[in-house]
């Protein structure tokens, strides 16, 4: 298929939402250090990913469990031996019968929203014996919609001191997925409530570090925020391609 020359390649996006995060994190007052990148690779090739890792992508996310165990490997094969292996997170929802798939592939499971899942997880690291622990971070339903996973806010914590005392898991943050507004500045009561759940969390002594929250429009009010890990698709990648 011939590149359309009116579309930037992926490269090029990348140096624009890179250019975005250096303005937010400079405009928040924040080290450019402190808020990583992660690109999320959902319905995108294993080609379209290899260019993204060449072009300096270096943390990627797949949001479906079978599609992960694939593109781990068929990204790796894509990548030229010098090239620096991209870590992989696990960013959609998890059904516990499909952490198989997860577990030893992704080092950060964003969505964990259940007791069970985590002990499903938790289950998965001790069977395999792996040396590392799975890093999972709580998701919040900071809006209260009943279409969204994630826990209601004022059951995250509780969440979160069971899933610390599971062994094989290393409880890391808050993530969250606020509803669609118009106008990306409505986000930043939503994201501000998970920073405020994450200090409460610190106060109680729970190892709350990362706050995985703001995407392809909303990344400088997330940055603003708190963020410190944006999952960027879109602006990475192109419009997504819809499934037959």
């Amino acid at each position: 298929m011939t590149p359309d020359p009116t579309s930037p390649r992926i490269a090029q996006r990348l140096a624009l939402v890179q250019a975005r995060l250096d303005a937010a994190c400079a405009a928040a007052g924040r080290d450019r250090a402190s808020v990583r990148l992660l690109a999320a690779t959902k319905t995108r090739t294993p080609e379209e990913v290899a260019e993204g890792v060449l072009a300096g992508m270096t943390l990627l996310g797949e949001n479906r469990a079978q599609e992960l165990r694939d593109k781990v490997d068929a990204v790796a094969a894509l990548l030229p031996p010098s090239a620096a292996a991209p870590q992989w997170h696990f960013i959609g929802a998890l059904q516990r019968n499909k952490v198989k798939y997860v577990v030893g592939r992704a080092s950060l499971v964003h969505a964990v929203d259940s007791q069970k899942l985590g002990e499903a997880l938790s289950e998965r690291v001790v069977e395999l014996g792996l040396s590392a622990p799975l890093g999972v971070l709580v998701e919040v339903n900071t809006g209260g919609e009943q279409s969204k996973a994630g826990v209601p806010p004022e059951q995250a914590l509780e969440l979160c001191a069971a899933l610390r005392d599971l062994p094989g898991l290393a409880l890391r943050g808050l993530m969250t997925i606020p509803p669609e507004t118009p106008d990306p500045a409505d986000a930043a009561r939503y994201f501000e409530r998970l920073a405020q759940l994450r200090e409460q969390g610190r106060a109680g002594g729970l190892p709350l570090d990362e706050l995985s929250m703001g995407m392809s429009g909303d990344l400088e009010v997330a940055v603003a925020c708190g963020a410190t890990i944006v999952r960027v698709g879109t602006a990475l990648f192109g419009a997504r391609r819809t499934r037959g």
